[in-house]
Order: C-alpha cells, then structure tokens, then sequence
C-alpha cells in the first residue's frame, strides 16, 4: 500500500509554478505560530515572517486540492492526525501577500486528484518521505487549493482612451520585445505597463528600450520608506538600466524619479511636475494615464540633455504578490475640456442674466402726469370772417 501512494506521490509531483490559492493550512514548524492574522498593519509587516518561515525550513512541500469544498476531518482522518502532532495554523485568505517560489530551493508541488482516500494516503505519505529525508521539524507542508482562473498580469489592449477599472498581465518569460512593455518585479511586487516602449534621449542620441531582461526587481528600503523598481534594457546590445524610484508616505506612494545608468552615464532624473501631477495612490491602489505622458529630465541645464518618456502607462509598486492591479487612480483632473466647455456656457448664460436685470433695474417711471382737467377740457376753434 506504501509502494502504490509513494507512486501516485510521485507521478503527482509537478513544477514549482503552480497557481494556488486560499484557504491554506500550514504545519510542520514552530514559526507557523507568528502567521496568525494581524490587523492594523502593513503588507511589509504581514510578508517578513512569511518569507523567513520559507528560508529556515530546509524543504517545502505544496500540496494542491483540485476541489474548493469544505475540508472535512472524518474524510482524511490521517492527515488530520498529522496536522494535529505538529505546530499549524490556518489562513483563510484567498491570496498569500509571499509565495515561496524563489525563497527556498528544495520546493515540490503535488496535486491531489479529488478522491478523498487517494489524497489522504498520498499528503501523509508524501510528507513523511520528506521527513525522512530532511529531519522532523525541517518541511513545512501546505495545503492550498487550484486557482481556477489564473489571472495572471497581461498586456492591456484597450484602445488609447478607454478607461478600465483594473488591468491584467501576463508574466513575462525570456527577453521580451516592443509587442509586450510589461515589467513585473519578481515574486509579484510592483508592475509597470506601457503602450509603447520607454524613450530614452542622450543629446542627440534617442533610444528606443524595446527588449528587455527579464529580471526585474523591487528593492523595498523600509528604514527610509522608498522602493526601486529596476529594469535592465538591452538597446544595440548594450546595458541600460532605469531604477525607479517611489516614496511612500502616510500610506500614499508616489513616484518622483529614475536613475538612468548607460555606458559611463549614471544620472538621477527627476519626473516634471508637483505633488498633485506625479502619478501617486494609497497602497493598494494603481495609477494610470493614458492623455498625458510622463517625462523625466535632467534639473541642471549645462549637464547633457537626458530625458526619458513614458506613453499611456499604468504602474503599481507595492504589489504584495497579487496577480492584478489594484484600483485606479487616474491623471484625468476637473478642468479637462468637456468641463471647461460647460463653464464657458454657463458663465457666458450668467452674463446675459445680469445684463438682462440690470437693464430691467435701470428702467425709471415718468414723474410728472397730465392733469384730469386738461384731459376733459373740448378742442375749441375761431374762425373770423
């Protein structure tokens, strides 16, 4: 009976690039306790220890339900025991805010067929061969279920002006090329979206950042509270790297420039405008303009003329491990034209107003009348003869 669940166990096993999702059960380490749900604080704060629970376990061992029904104890009545002799906790969110891809190498995936005896035999089976491979206290388990629509980031294809409440990607793989300006930051922490490729002015060189590597990152500098989303280009075969820069403050991220580093050129190009312009929204949230595009440029006029510039573009730092945008933030202001065009006509209706009644207030009655007896008195007429 080992024999045939270590079989099914290992035809199961798969690549670590499956899409989960919630509720999960975690078991097998002492840390699992400090998992338990926090109110009140950060996606930081919630991702700490959920990423160092990943590196101190030496394996970790995924096993993935094809069925979103309740989980019921009678039904897998061994790996409730085995739940019940380790440390656990249970999370009820349909997302993790980390995954463990690319925090520990020793990473496998099962997926359960839906038979309740099957999985029962093959998640006590499974994890008890990893066991003994690794040592008691040294796998983490966790039970999660198949995500069943995988939406995944993908390229926007709206057409120029239409506004959408959210946008989906999908994840780049390889170099990529002018048909996909889509820049996701590893394990799902920032994203940014362009129509068309970043335009890069050196002088008067401009480059077209077209392919680009598909290692991308996002250093979150917590102490000083700013992130870098960092693309590496390759315009002619050489490297060219954009780090751009968001600050956050009082739960607000805002994006005030880029470091170009190209060649021997290294500078810092402040994006053009002011608190209110620069693309900037609550944690959580996006920010897309599509009727305006964003430039950075070099502040000293005697240095060489740098400038990058970005077309109808949506960006989110601060992803948390989601596979889509949060809400968004838009460019479009109050005093776009369609409403400066009906101010105009009601100003232009209020001054017709008040020349009408100011005409009507200017109008004077006669103060003198003729009197009742001049009225009645007869027409008289001499004739001489």
């Amino acid at each position: 009976m080992q024999l045939i669940a270590a079989g099914i166990f290992v035809s199961l096993v798969l690549s670590c690039s499956a899409a989960i999702s919630g509720p999960f059960i975690f078991w097998g380490q002492e840390k699992i306790f400090d998992l338990q749900p926090q109110a009140l604080v950060d996606n930081a704060a919630r991702e700490q220890p959920l990423t160092q629970l990943y590196k101190d376990a030496k394996a970790i061992l995924i096993f993935v339900r094809n069925s979103t029904s309740r989980l019921q104890g009678t039904k897998y009545p061994k790996f409730q025991n085995l739940v019940k002799s380790n440390a656990w906790t249970y999370l009820p969110q349909r997302s993790l805010c980390a995954e463990p891809y690319g925090y520990n190498a020793n990473i496998e995936v099962v997926n359960l067929t839906g038979n309740s005896e099957e999985d029962d035999a093959a998640l006590l089976t499974g994890y008890n061969d990893a066991l003994t491979i690794y040592g008691k206290g040294q796998v983490l388990g966790i039970l999660a279920n198949r995500e069943e629509e995988a939406h995944y980031l993908a390229k926007r294809e709206a057409a120029k002006g239409e506004e959408a409440a959210s946008t989906t990607v999908s994840t780049p793989t390889g170099l990529e090329t002018e048909s996909n300006q889509v820049y996701i930051a590893e394990g799902n922490k920032a994203v940014l979206v362009l129509s068309t490729p970043p335009e890069l002015k050196l002088g008067n060189e401009t480059l077209l950042l077209e392919e680009h590597n598909k290692h991308i990152t996002f250093d979150y500098q917590r102490s000083k509270a700013y992130g870098r989303l960092s693309i590496t280009f390759m315009p002619n075969g050489e490297k060219c790297t954009l780090r751009f820069k968001f600050s956050l403050l009082r739960g607000t991220w805002i994006l005030r420039n880029v470091e170009v580093e190209y060649r021997e050129i290294k500078a810092v190009l402040p994006a053009i405008g002011n608190d209110y312009t620069l693309p900037s929204a609550p944690l959580g949230f996006s920010y897309r303009c599509s009727s305006e595009r964003l430039l950075f440029i070099t502040p000293n006029k005697n240095d060489t003329r740098i400038s990058l510039t970005l077309n109808d573009y949506q960006v989110q730092p601060w992803l948390s491990g989601r596979n889509k945008f949060g809400d968004v933030y838009d460019c479009v202001g109050f005093t776009s034209v369609p409403i400066l065009s009906g101010l105009f006509v009601v100003a232009l209706l209020l001054g017709i107003l008040f020349i009408g009644i100011t005409a009507m207030l200017s109008m004077q009655s006669p103060n003198r009348f003729e009197s009742a007896s001049s009225r009645s008195k007869p027409l008289t007429f001499t004739i001489s003869e």
